[in-house]
């Protein structure tokens, strides 16, 4: 396992924002950060009824205190390295270092062809990520910057002011390419973002390619932090929990059964049940947990997440 590292067990509250208003993420958020949730996220894409992610980011650093500001994750094809230095050291400074930079190669073809932009294969969306990371690393520490490279140059560039956070905000990378994406992490990511409702041993087969990388570029894994993503389905009983069950079949035309199974590898049912699924990863070093609630995601449902199941979590380390 690659995560070695010492801390506390953290949730964030992974929300994708098709369809929200922006009041509705107001509302998501500030509850989220009333409750004591690490981190909240939204998705970069361009194309539906959807607000754009970094625009709503700043809007939301405004009216929250603690919660950390996490775009799972940004696509690098979007916005120049120098220019997402510059708006992500800003986001930092206003947020008061609250700032995880979610970034990857840039995955959603769709999304690149309906709003015209060009979409390379995926050894050279990864190659850009990486000149970009390097770009972003040199403006965030360095007093004046310069870079040449296939895809990007600096020539004495200044970015002021620098983030808040020191060296720089951690760097999240998402997914799950073994080839390339996960040589990126292991050359600059602070925390990897692999897959979705992945089993131990599925992550443990990701986690060991990880870990080959690392040696490769000299990096200790133990540096990198890993996390879990999962659907998070919680009711205060089980009588309650088969309500929702049958109900969620009934609306996307599946049996209690089929739906049941669709839904193994999500972090569901009561609040015991949703902490017995949760300790294996925990035990297994995995301490950061993204959670997918249903949408639109219900207050009551962040609440009893965490009154009932991060308090267990709350001493672990």
């Amino acid at each position: 396992m690659v995560n070695k590292m010492n801390g506390k067990v953290k949730f964030g509250v992974r929300i994708h924002q098709r369809n929200y208003s922006f009041e509705a993420l107001k509302r998501i958020w500030q509850e989220a950060d009333r409750l004591g949730y690490h981190s909240a996220t939204l998705f970069d894409l361009l194309n539906g009824p959807l607000l754009e992610c970094w625009t709503t980011l700043s809007a939301l650093a405004a009216v929250t205190e603690q919660i950390r500001l996490t775009p799972i994750v940004l696509a690098n094809t979007y916005r120049p390295p120098a220019l997402l230095a510059k708006m992500a050291s800003t986001l930092d400074v206003i947020s008061g270092g609250r700032l995880e930079l979610g970034i990857g190669a840039g995955g959603g073809r769709g999304d690149h062809q309906a709003s015209g932009y060009p979409f390379p294969s995926t050894r050279v969306r990864v190659q850009m990520l990486e000149e970009a990371m390097e770009v972003i690393k040199r403006l965030w520490t360095q007093p004046k910057a310069d870079f040449q490279g296939r895809f990007y140059t600096l020539d004495q560039a200044v970015n002021e002011p620098k983030p808040v956070q020191q060296p720089h905000p951690p760097i999240l990378i998402g997914g799950h390419g073994e080839t390339y994406l996960l040589r990126a992490v292991a050359k600059y990511g602070d925390i990897c973002n692999i897959g979705s409702e992945m089993s131990l041993e599925e992550q443990r087969a990701k986690l060991g390619v990880l870990e080959r990388h690392c040696r490769e570029v000299g990096r200790d894994p133990a540096e990198i932090e890993v996390t879990h993503n999962a659907r998070a389905i919680i009711a205060e009983s089980q009588r309650e929990f088969d309500t929702i069950a049958a109900q969620s079949a009934s609306q996307a035309g599946m049996s209690l059964s089929e739906f049941k199974q669709s839904i193994s590898g999500a972090i569901a049912g009561t609040p015991e049940q949703c902490i017995r699924q949760i300790e294996p990863y925990v035990q297994a070093g995995i301490k950061y947990f993204f959670l997918i609630f249903p949408d639109p995601v219900s207050v009551e449902s962040l609440q009893l997440f965490a009154s009932e199941v991060m308090p267990h979590f709350a001493t672990q380390s």
